[in-house]
């Protein structure tokens, strides 16, 4: 019995290590993570006792436990691989179970599946296939940390799981099939077919880590892109600015020259209509936007200026900036992205219902950039109605991607009729990597 709950312990703990390794877990308190993990516990060692000669039953039901407990414990980005993740690791513990099995019955042909459980050498064996299992679970963390937050196609994780499946259905016939005295042959059988089965089964990880590996490559380009697409629409702002400022100068020169005769001969009436002309003027054309860092300047008023046109009230609050030193790139990906998808989803709201506030300050020394626009969307998911998804699409993990190298946070939430979008990046961890 002790080693029974000893069991099921390692059991839960090497799952939920397993898991950790391609899901992020949920903020829960440390209170709520021991309540159900006690209960997983619990589960485990139930049904092992209620269904130990059963074993299709005993399968399905842990299955089903495992993806209870993982929904509990685990963010959702991915409905499907929810399901997947705990069902992958059961099939690996029953692939190294069935391993350690079929290396004991090469060495003791005579001894049957019964007098396994029912003896002291369900022990050993369970430790060792525990062991083989910590060593996987210790390697397949090393291989995905750093890769868990790619969003790998559902079907794709559906496909990843076939072969698992119909290896634990093969282990299980295997295991009816040869359940009673078998010659050195069947023995070699069994236990090349254990070996191959459980390599296949790790073959399955390794094609889930390029396909990893392919789609974080994919998002690092779209985020080159955007910042590309960045740069280039504040280089054409700045020429425009540039262009309109020579302009100016040559206006401002012919006005004071007209002013200069109109003085002459004394015409105050057409000079006040003139000068009412040019305030007007320098008013619409002044850049409202001053923090101390120019980039941000630049893209600010570039999007005020763009959210004018577009009838969307832009309320702002600002302090000074000139102390941030985010990295160029990073700071394209956030404040642009952001800002676009804020203009994109409120001009589809009514005219009298267009409005786009930000904050962006300082504070403690920490830059707090949040944003709040109107939205019309009846949609569950955050997506671009665009075709051209990547310089207009929501980008989310490229924004994240770019808060977490400045080591910040950031978080995106619907309200019923209000988009909230924060970011807070410390002044510290600006400096990336």
């Amino acid at each position: 019995m002790i080693y029974d709950v000893v069991n099921a312990i390692v059991y839960v703990i090497l799952a939920q290590l397993f898991c950790s390794a391609f899901l992020d877990r949920e903020e829960r308190s440390i209170i709520f993570v021991f309540v159900v993990t006690i209960l997983w516990i619990l589960a485990s060692l139930g049904v092992g006792t209620f269904f130990e000669g059963t074993l299709v039953c005993r399968i399905v039901i842990v299955v089903i436990i495992n993806i209870v407990f993982a929904v509990f414990l685990y963010k959702k980005k991915n409905k499907v691989m929810i399901l997947v993740i705990p069902t992958l690791f059961y099939i690996l513990a029953i692939a190294c179970d069935f391993f350690v099995a079929a290396i004991h019955r090469y060495f003791d042909p005579n001894l049957r599946i019964a007098q396994i459980m029912e003896s002291d050498i369900s022990v050993y064996m369970g430790a060792a296939s525990q062991f083989i299992q910590l060593i996987i679970v210790f390697i397949l963390r090393k291989l995905f940390i750093k890769t868990k937050t790619t969003i790998i196609d559902t079907k794709l994780w559906l496909i990843y799981l076939v072969f698992p499946l119909y290896s634990l259905s093969l282990i299980a016939l295997l295991i009816y099939s040869f359940d009673g005295p078998v010659n050195i042959t069947q023995a070699n059988f069994i236990t090349y077919m254990a070996a191959s089965l459980l390599v296949i089964n790790l073959f399955i990880f390794w094609f889930i880590k390029q396909e990893s590996q392919r789609v974080l490559e994919a998002q690092r380009n779209e985020m080159e892109i955007i910042h590309a697409k960045g740069i280039v629409q504040l280089y054409e702002q700045i020429t425009n600015e540039r262009d309109i400022l020579g302009k100016r100068e040559h206006e401002f020169k012919n006005t004071i020259t007209v002013l200069k005769s109109l003085i002459a001969e004394k015409q105050y009436e057409q000079m006040k209509e003139i000068l009412n002309v040019q305030n007007t003027e320098l008013v619409n054309n002044t850049n409202v936007f001053e923090t101390g860092n120019r980039l941000i300047n630049t893209i600010l008023n570039t999007k005020y200026a763009e959210a004018r046109e577009k009838g969307i009230t832009f309320r702002f609050v600002l302090k000074d900036l000139s102390s941030l030193k985010m990295e160029d790139r990073d700071c394209i990906v956030i404040f642009t992205n952001i800002l676009n998808n804020a203009i994109e989803a409120a001009e589809q709201c009514p005219e009298d219902n267009r409005f786009l506030s930000i904050k962006t300050v300082i504070e403690e020394g920490q830059l707090i950039f949040a944003c709040r626009n109107s939205y019309k969307n009846n949609d569950t998911e955050m997506k671009s109605k665009k075709r051209d998804v990547v310089p207009h699409g929501y980008g989310l993990v490229n924004i994240k991607e770019a808060v977490n190298r400045n080591r910040g946070n950031c978080f995106f939430e619907k309200e019923e009729k209000e988009f909230v979008s924060v970011v807070i990046i410390p002044l510290q961890g600006t400096q990336p990597d």
